[in-house]
């Protein structure tokens, strides 16, 4: 899984630079706990996508086949872009705009049932 090392490895630099730019501003302590908790979550998220891949290659599935799905999925947006890009649902109770991953609207607190556990934004 080198393009996962890859990412892994190029975020962690960049929340290193980020976070040596910021350690002389007085905003450094938020941000640098901010920046943790993404770097952690990257963590995470590239520790599961490589044992799912290794089990779906344990299953006779191909790195094309990955590359292709990848794209597939990439793709449903209109863009292959690297970016998954989700429309936001309308609240059923106030009409307003919420984002396709959030458990609760913003403004009326409607409560979204088909919140993904596994969702990832």
């Amino acid at each position: 899984m080198d393009f996962v090392t890859g990412y892994v490895i190029g975020s962690r630099m960049l929340g290193k630079s980020i976070g040596m730019a910021a350690s002389a501003d007085s905003f450094a302590p938020p941000l640098l706990s901010d920046l943790d908790k993404l770097e952690d979550r990257v963590q995470r998220l590239a520790l599961v996508t490589e044992a799912l891949w290794a089990l779906l290659e344990e299953s006779g599935y191909t790195r094309e086949q990955l590359i292709a799905k990848i794209d597939e999925i990439d793709g449903a947006d209109g863009s292959i872009d690297g970016h998954v890009v989700r429309p936001p649902l309308r609240c059923p109770k106030c009409d307003s705009a919420v984002s396709s991953g959030a458990k609760l609207c913003q403004f009326c607190g409607w409560t979204n049932p088909d919140v993904d556990p596994l969702a990832t934004f």
